[in-house]
């Protein structure tokens, strides 16, 4: 039985490996550190919220107890076997459409850093699960970037860097694991392609970089076509990552 933790920003990133679970527990999120099984995998859901900063934070937090400030590990018999990134991502290239299930390779940081490479195995492992059961993946160089990328030039910018796609937390996620010396990989799904137009929801985020709730729904609010087209884009690629999350966890990733 391989221990996982999961970090994903939201609870919508997070609700189809609550529905998977058994007992369910899908009318709401189980408390920190709770452990739900799926198949042959123990898993404990941490949910940071949107932007680099709040996902250092919650990171530090979960797999503190296995570093300290000089990066050594500490003995635990509670550390984990694997960290998986589920989520949603924005493509950067055309080879890269909406709903595109990818697999990160390694992930660059806007705010400088050198690239953090994914577990090599366990990535693998999770393209051979995925192909094994019907679905189609790529792998991809991320990026992480503290702002969301609302126009074509936006991401033509970024993919200027060499990445295929962008999140706003991966980078966090993985450079915390590294620390703490446990494999990590990053499965996520394309959302909106490089040709799209989004909300400037960049106009709400607060000190933390998350999102305000006020300032989003009155930026929403004045764009309405456009956020009516993202949420028809995110609940298309939600079923992608349900329906590969369905494949990945009942299998054995780690043995």
């Amino acid at each position: 039985m391989s221990r996982i933790y999961v970090f994903a920003a939201s609870k919508m990133e997070v609700r189809p490996v609550l529905e998977l679970s058994r007992p369910s527990v899908a009318a709401g999120l189980p408390a920190p550190g709770a452990t739900l099984r799926v198949g042959p995998n123990e898993l404990t859901l941490i949910v940071s919220g949107m932007g680099p900063q709040l996902a250092r934070k919650s990171v530090a937090e979960i797999l503190g107890a296995w570093m300290d400030q000089d990066g050594s590990e500490r003995a635990s018999g509670d550390k984990p076997d694997a960290v998986l990134v589920i989520g949603l991502c924005g493509g950067l290239t055309q080879s890269l459409p909406q709903s595109r299930v990818v697999l990160y390779t390694n992930c660059l940081s806007c705010a400088g850093g050198p690239p953090l490479d994914c577990a090599p195995t366990i990535t693998s492992r999770l393209g051979q699960v995925l192909g094994s059961g019907g679905m189609t993946c790529e792998r991809v160089v991320g990026i992480t970037s503290p702002r969301i990328a609302v126009t074509k030039a936006d991401r033509l910018t970024l993919a200027a860097s060499g990445a295929g796609v962008v999140d706003m937390e991966s980078y966090e996620f993985l450079a915390a694991a590294a620390r703490a010396s446990v494999p990590a990989a990053v499965l996520r799904v394309v959302s909106d392609s490089v040709d799209s137009n989004l909300p400037n929801f960049n106009n709400a985020l607060n000190a933390d970089g998350a999102l305000d709730g006020r300032k989003a729904l009155r930026v929403a609010l004045g764009s309405p076509v456009q956020t009516f087209r993202l949420l028809a884009q995110n609940k298309r690629a939600m079923r992608e990552l349900a329906a590969a999350l369905r494949i990945v966890l009942h299998a054995d990733l780690t043995g």
